[in-house]
Parts: C-alpha cells; sequence; structure tokens
C-alpha cells in the first residue's frame, strides 16, 4: 500500500512531466521505502531555471537517463545544480550515429492504428530485460545505490522521453528489490494517468506526428504510446522471468549484484 497521498507524491512543476516519488510504499518487512529519495520523471530538456532551482533542492545525486543517442541530442537535458552524476543509456556502436531513436521509426514507417502501438509497445516491453544496455544502465543504478563508501541514500532521479515505459520498468525493478509488492508497482506505474493530462497532449502530439512525417496520423492510433498498460509492466517483469526466472535472480545473475550490494540498498532506502 501507498503509504503517502497522491498529492504528497506528485511534484507539479510547470517544465517537466510525470515527476513523482516514487518511494513510500511498504517494502521488505513491511518497512517503508524512504520518501524524498527516489524520483521518477519525463525528460529535462524544457527545465525553466524555476524548476531547475526546485529540483536541485531535493538533492538528487544520480540523474539515469534512460534515452537513446537521437533523443538526448534532439533534446539535452538541462540538470538541477549543483549537477548531478549523469548515467545514460549506453547505444550499441552501430547505433550512435542513428537520426531517430527506434519508436520514432515505427512511428514514422510502420504506425497506422491503436493495434501497430499497442503491438510496438509490448514487443518494447518485452524485449527490453534482455537488451544489453538497458541491463547495463539498470546494473549501473543498483550499484551507484549500493556505493560502500557512504550510509546516507543517494537522491535519484529516473527518466526518459515521457516518463513511464523505460523509465517504469527501471522504478519497478528498483521497487522489487525493496520489496515492494507486485500490487504497488502496478500501482506506482499506472499513476502516470493521474498525473499527466493525456487527453491534452495527445491531440497536439497527432498533428505534429502528422506534419513531421507527411501523412494523418490520429489520436487513438498514438494512444497506447502515450499511456499506460497493466499487461505493458506485466511483459516487462515477465521478460525478467524469462531471462533469469524472476526479479530477484535477475539482479543478481543477470546484472551482477552482489548480497552485500542489495543489503546495502536495503539498509539505506527502506526506514526503521
Amino acid at each position: 500500500m501507498s503509504l503517502i497521498s497522491f498529492s504528497d507524491r506528485n511534484h507539479d512543476f510547470a517544465t517537466i512531466y510525470n515527476f513523482r516519488d516514487f518511494g513510500g510504499y511498504a517494502g521488505h518487512d513491511g518497512r517503508a521505502v524512504k520518501t524524498g529519495r527516489l524520483f521518477r520523471s519525463a525528460h529535462l530538456a524544457a527545465l525553466s531555471d524555476e524548476d531547475r532551482g526546485a529540483i536541485g533542492e531535493l538533492d538528487i545525486n544520480l540523474v539515469v537517463d534512460l534515452r537513446h543517442a537521437p533523443e538526448r541530442k534532439k533534446q539535452p537535458s538541462r540538470f538541477p545544480d549543483p549537477a548531478p552524476h549523469v548515467h545514460e543509456y549506453p547505444d550499441a556502436p552501430e547505433s550512435l550515429d542513428a537520426k531517430v531513436a527506434p519508436h520514432e521509426a515505427f512511428l514514422e514507417h510502420e504506425l497506422y492504428t491503436a493495434e501497430d502501438a499497442h503491438g510496438y509497445m509490448m514487443r518494447s516491453y518485452t524485449t527490453r530485460p534482455h537488451d544489453a544496455g538497458f541491463q547495463k544502465i539498470f546494473g549501473d543504478t543498483l550499484r551507484f545505490m549500493a556505493q560502500p563508501d557512504t550510509t546516507k541514500p543517494a537522491g535519484v532521479l529516473v527518466h526518459c522521453a515521457a516518463g513511464k515505459d523505460r523509465t517504469g520498468t527501471l522504478c519497478a525493478l528498483v521497487q522489487s528489490v525493496l520489496g515492494v509488492s507486485r500490487d504497488d508497482i502496478m500501482a506506482d506505474y499506472m499513476m502516470t494517468l493521474d498525473a499527466v493530462n493525456i487527453d491534452k497532449i495527445i491531440g497536439p502530439a497527432a498533428e505534429m506526428f502528422s506534419q513531421r512525417y507527411g501523412r494523418s496520423i490520429d489520436a487513438e492510433a498514438i494512444w497506447p504510446m502515450f499511456g499506460v498498460y497493466p499487461e505493458f509492466l506485466e511483459a516487462a517483469l515477465d521478460g525478467m522471468m524469462d531471462e533469469a526466472g524472476g526479479t530477484d535472480t535477475y539482479v543478481t545473475e543477470t546484472l551482477k549484484l552482489t548480497p552485500a550490494e542489495l543489503e546495502r540498498i536495503k539498509s539505506r532506502y527502506l526506514e526503521g
């Protein structure tokens, strides 16, 4: 169960979408996941000076940018002050010069119906746990949280473009490590529907894509790429099951976290 209200969890910044605390749930042995240390959001490219200062006050030590290189080039981040450590998705060498990210290529060439979009999203979530780049950044994030030279829990901000798909997968993994229940993990993932007014942004987005790609793309067709569905996150968690037998063994066998590192994460990010 969530131990804090949505209004306490959600940060209503003017220039960054979907910024919220993903702590505040019951974890291992009933101990609460600490609040004010784990955050998730959309990209930081449009961050105003005012919002940049406000985020800086959250004492964030690590920003995890799960976007592909073309996305980062197109919309470079504005980081809070003082500048945090930054982990970026490690694109494969052959992808570094790509002009568009995979989901943008899909939008341009393959999207025609909502069924197309839903199928693409299911494939993306299913394959993500097997992707070497995601495995590296997932493992690096957890290792940063488990650094041996500090007892204070690092402030971590996880983001991608919209703060729901790639971000949702890593946040679910972190919460799983901390013993948050599957139901609470899913509820936190679905909270994007409360944090973002998708109906307000999807129409203008469809018009923008139609102009960019020179063909009509309607809002209904792109809805699965803007919304969240339980089966999406279930596909990612099932992918971890297929990869290693479950989230626990995914962390130890695939991401190579040690028992000592996992204990440090729990001792720092759980109350009591």
